[in-house]
């Protein structure tokens, strides 16, 4: 069933905190891992109809290489997250895992460090969020794939939504030159049920 779903201004708000709160968490876990400081950015939050979803991922794209993973959550809350970065900022991310060698890193050996960022970026942001929504999750291994344009992407990665709630934020290692977006969708029936412990939330305070 598709629903004609919008947040509010106040849930706008409030989801935006808690995934401050998350993305705080997972930023962290990343800088432990390679020992240099992350930031991530707030995130930006909209709901569109998921036939849009192409598109607006081609607005993050420039035609060059992009590594584009994909986690899928089951619970209370039913979604994926994608994790899209370009090869230069995948490359040097690599390189600060010490798998950097004498030749080119082959698109296998960035992959799996992609797989690994983003199983500890979705994991982490995830968690965080549903403990302050007092629910549970379960997480897929993720999935990747080396695109240059969103229509590349297989058409079932959004059958199951009519509207996703998309989540953007990225994840930044100035010094080493490592730009990434993470974003967050949300099947509708997962929207609804961030929209009601969101309103609970609210009405504590």
């Amino acid at each position: 069933m598709n629903y004609n779903i919008q947040l509010n201004e106040d849930e706008r708000d409030c989801l935006q905190e808690l995934m401050n709160i998350a993305y705080g968490s997972a930023s962290s876990a990343i800088a432990d891992i390679i020992d240099a400081f992350a930031t991530l950015a707030i995130p930006n939050i909209k709901v569109i109809d998921v036939k849009k979803l192409k598109e607006y991922l081609n607005n993050q794209l420039d035609g060059s290489d992009y590594f584009v993973c994909s986690q899928l959550i089951n619970g209370d809350f039913n979604g994926e997250n994608l994790f899209i970065v370009n090869k230069e900022s995948a490359t040097n991310m690599t390189k600060e895992f010490d798998l950097v060698h004498d030749g080119e890193l082959s698109n296998e050996e960035i992959s799996d460090v992609v797989l690994e960022i983003t199983n500890i970026l979705s994991s982490t942001t995830i968690s965080s969020l549903i403990s302050e929504m007092n629910s549970y999750a379960t997480f897929a291994p993720p999935s990747i794939t080396v695109i240059k344009d969103a229509n590349e992407l297989e058409d079932n990665m959004i059958e199951n939504y009519g509207q996703v709630i998309i989540i953007a934020t990225e994840l930044k290692f100035a010094e080493q030159n490592i730009h990434g977006q993470l974003l967050m969708l949300a099947t509708d029936e997962s929207i609804l049920y961030i929209k009601k412990a969101i309103n609970k939330i609210l009405d504590e305070f």
